[in-house]
């Protein structure tokens, strides 16, 4: 059985000492990786699903490459709303960092997709990168998938959040579960954790590395009580998907 982690939502800054809504986004994600290192150093990879700087500059991306890029193995990456595409196709060029849309990893494959709509919070695949995910899980059949992407597919229950989601995510979850050998969708974006299903396929969103929002708010409002986050996948050579979520203790959060 493999380990993968999913860490989401970083929100980093040019500067290490950036502030989201309160919350020095920095300092929180070195929590949550050391986290990491003492309790799941034996995970096969890491998945970044968007929003991996606040401010889209290569200094932000550097700024991230400083926390990941000592990894030793490979830390996949998509764009969220935060992030500019083609900034991080030009900066995170190196290993560990794999921007394909397909990964291969043991038995299983990842598909990232990439939702970024240039000037939106929203979300979209799009014609083409919907028929591009079909193409491939035909093609990779029957190799166990995972498929990624940053914006919810389906409403996760808070209102102004279901406003900012996927626009074709209806779509995108039709074509997934087409597939049999597709076996889980996941997301970041909303900040909050989200469970389901889709048929046979799992659906799980992911809360982020630093602050949360309030789950079924109708408008924008931040949860003071829900700590920084982090996924723990463990994948099985048949195809099965288990997974824990991980809360970070006040113990291990920044005084």
């Amino acid at each position: 059985m493999d380990k993968i982690l999913q860490i989401t939502d970083t929100h980093l800054f040019a500067d290490g000492d950036g502030e989201l809504r309160g919350t020095r986004t920095g300092e929180t994600l070195r929590k949550v990786l050391n986290h990491v290192q003492d309790h799941h150093a034996d995970a096969k990879a890491i998945l970044v699903t968007g929003d991996l700087v606040q401010q889209e500059t290569e200094a932000a991306y550097r700024h991230f490459i400083q926390y990941f890029g000592d990894f030793q193995v490979p830390v996949l990456c998509i764009p969220g709303n935060h992030d500019d595409p083609d900034i991080m196709r030009r900066t995170l060029t190196m290993p560990p960092f794999r921007l394909d849309t397909r990964v291969s990893l043991g038995a299983w494959d990842v598909i990232q997709l990439d939702s970024h709509i240039p000037g939106s919070p929203a979300g979209r695949v799009g014609e083409s990168g919907l028929a591009e995910l079909d193409r491939l899980l035909k093609a990779n059949r029957p190799r166990p998938t995972l498929v990624a992407v940053h914006h919810q597919p389906r409403p996760v229950g808070t209102p102004w959040l279901d406003g900012v989601g996927l626009k074709d995510g209806d779509q995108l979850l039709e074509i997934v579960s087409a597939h049999e050998h597709a076996r889980a969708v996941i997301w970041g974006h909303v900040h909050q954790p989200s469970e389901g299903y889709h048929g046979h396929l799992r659906l799980l969103g992911t809360p982020s590395t630093c602050a949360q929002f309030l789950a079924g708010s109708e408008d924008f409002a931040i949860d003071p009580d829900a700590p920084p986050a982090y996924r723990v996948l463990y994948l099985d050579d048949a195809g099965r998907i288990d997974d824990e979520l991980v809360q970070l203790q006040a113990a291990d959060l920044p005084s």
